[in-house]
């Protein structure tokens, strides 16, 4: 997403180095493979996905990052005003899923590049781009609903609600304090929690890992 601004700290990478050993120790994947992060907004679902491309990167597994939220089917502030109309509005419908699942199947068919939608979040606009993946080894998807899908090879659940997030979605100036955006924040809690079950490794509010 256009305008997303990530920040990497040491406790992001130690637990991505953390997580790393985890995959390499337990797992042995194809050439392709597909790894999901799920969790509620402002848990920390970006920056984790970005400290997993560095580390993995540092080893030598190129990976990309993509993330959900240029997914949407309406670029942010119409979809909000959607959310205004109806709180029936609010859930998995919001997201094109369908899609995702789509590039990752193409991706781990080999194909040499996928088409996916990019949100620009201060121009309020979805346009599309074309993605090289040929070389890319990791496809790491981070989202809040992301774990609906089941194509993914390793999963993560970010276990902090939106109450635990207040203070990270304050600083990132993306959601206002308003009694309607909490209570959007808990539809979509009460939408994600049931994916915790599927994850592969659980982090604690702490970042502290935990095996399912």
């Amino acid at each position: 997403m256009i305008g997303d601004v990530i920040n990497l700290e040491q406790k992001h990478l130690d637990t991505a180095e953390n997580i790393y050993k985890i995959i390499k120790e337990n797992y042995n994947y194809p050439d392709k493979w597909a790894l999901g992060i799920c969790g509620e907004s402002g848990s920390g679902k970006s920056v984790t996905a970005f400290a997993l491309k560095k580390v993995l990167e540092e080893k030598g597994v190129k990976s990309l990052v993509i993330q959900m939220d240029d997914y949407f089917k309406l670029p942010p502030r119409s979809n909000h005003e959607n959310r205004l109309k109806s709180l029936d509005n609010v859930g998995l419908q919001e997201v094109n899923l369908n899609l995702i699942q789509e590039n990752i199947k193409n991706f781990k068919k080999g194909k040499t590049t996928i088409e996916k939608p990019l949100v620009d979040y201060r121009a309020n606009s979805v346009s599309q781009e074309i993605v090289q993946i040929e070389d890319v080894q990791v496809l790491i998807i981070e989202g809040t609903y992301i774990l609906d899908i089941n194509e993914f090879d390793f999963t993560i659940f970010i276990n902090r609600n939106y109450k635990d997030t207040y203070e990270n979605r304050m600083i990132r100036n993306r959601d206002e304090q308003t009694d309607f955006v909490e209570k959007v924040l808990e539809i979509e809690h009460n939408i994600i929690r049931k994916f915790k079950e599927k994850a592969d490794v659980i982090l604690e509010k702490n970042y502290q890992i935990v095996k399912s």
